[in-house]
């Protein structure tokens, strides 16, 4: 389980795990990976927010996958510290988050 908190004013939590992006079988292979987190915020007491992380070329290094999600969230638990708020969905490259084509 991969988690982080500070213990009161925001709890991230990975929801699943790492999965084949897109998911879709006509898609074929991409070698990427999407993983989702779950967070609540004390600013928003009442509703719990998603955010999916897309990773390239996860498939075939699926040991350093596991490194790389525990990075993603240090990263994510920086963003919601400073804004209360994240992406709901965004590409992990070159060690920084980037906007997804949707």
């Amino acid at each position: 389980m991969i988690s982080r908190s500070d213990g009161k004013s925001y709890h991230l939590l990975l929801a699943d795990r790492p999965l084949p992006y897109p998911i879709e079988r006509t898609s074929g292979s991409t070698g990427k990976v999407s993983v989702c987190f779950w967070c609540s915020h004390f600013s928003h007491p009442t509703s719990t927010f998603s955010t999916i992380v897309v990773l390239r070329e996860a498939r075939r290094k699926y040991p350093a996958v596991l490194r790389r999600i525990e990075n993603i969230a240090d990263l994510l638990t920086e963003e919601v510290a400073a804004c209360g708020t994240l992406a709901e969905f965004c590409e992990f490259v070159d060690e920084a988050f980037r906007a997804a084509a949707s």
